[in-house]
């Protein structure tokens, strides 16, 4: 027999649960830098090829996710897209990793192409 109101107890957050909300708030602000930017004109370069393209966006939202993550878990490491492409080491260890990539279809992203 359960003690009482064991039952009605919420269930305890998982170890991760903190990070994911983290994740999901940041998701939601990215959105909104990027949802914006579909309309304004966009500074767009290339990195290893014609094809490969960045713009001020994936940088602007890549350091948002960063600075805000690092603040709130300062023993957490991070492998950034666009970091990695300017020559910055991924190096894996047994601290948490979080992977980086600040716009997923920058191509689309250039030419105001949603996917709604």
């Amino acid at each position: 027999m359960k003690p009482s109101g064991e039952d009605q107890a919420a269930p305890a957050a998982g170890p991760w649960e903190e990070c994911f909300q983290a994740a999901v708030q940041l998701a939601l602000r990215a959105g909104q830098i990027i949802r914006k930017a579909l309309t304004e004109e966009k500074r767009v370069s290339t990195k290893t090829s014609a094809a490969d393209l960045v713009t001020e966006t994936d940088h602007l939202v890549e350091d948002l996710i960063i600075s805000e993550l690092r603040e709130r878990f300062p023993s957490h490491r991070f492998i950034a897209e666009e970091a990695a492409a300017s020559g910055a080491k991924c190096v894996l260890t047994h601290s948490p990793t979080w992977i980086i990539d600040p716009i997923d279809g920058t191509c689309n992203f250039v030419h105001s192409l949603n996917s709604e």
